[in-house]
């Protein structure tokens, strides 16, 4: 069953890595395009409009309770990890499933970034299971 352990641990590493991949791309380079249109004029006279786009980093224009979630968000993931890397299945089901759940209920904002990191911890899950199944002790018949 070293298989199911090495798979189990390449998810969990790959969903740490996720996990911290995004908190970087938030943080860091994650940008919020903007485009607003001016109209201005004198009665008599056409009025002239002016257009103005640009982008701004997610960072300055996020309010704290979005910088605080999207923190959160990762921080779940990577102790799921923690916990599928460990062998903690007390730990790691309800996280997985606490990160699935918060995923979906996000959905389109920033839970569908997440989703992927989730799905995998998911996959993590059910191979620890199928391992701890495959490890237990056979009972004797009597």
């Amino acid at each position: 069953m070293k298989v199911l352990r090495t798979i189990r641990r390449v998810l969990a590493l790959a969903v740490g890595i996720w996990a911290l991949a995004l908190t970087v791309y938030f943080l860091f380079f994650a940008r919020i395009s903007f485009e607003s249109t001016t109209a201005t004029g004198v009665p008599g006279q056409s009025p002239v409009t002016t257009t103005t786009s640009g982008q701004l980093s997610w960072l300055s224009q996020a309010q704290p309770i979005s910088i605080v979630f999207m923190l959160a968000f990762s921080l779940l993931l990577m102790a799921a990890a923690a916990a599928l890397w460990r062998s903690f299945m007390a730990i790691s089901v309800p996280l997985t499933l606490l990160a699935l759940v918060f995923t979906f209920i996000s959905g389109f904002s920033i839970g569908g970034l997440y989703f992927p990191g989730a799905v995998a911890a998911l996959l993590g899950v059910l191979l620890l299971v199928a391992e701890k199944i495959a490890n237990r002790p056979e009972r004797p018949a009597t």
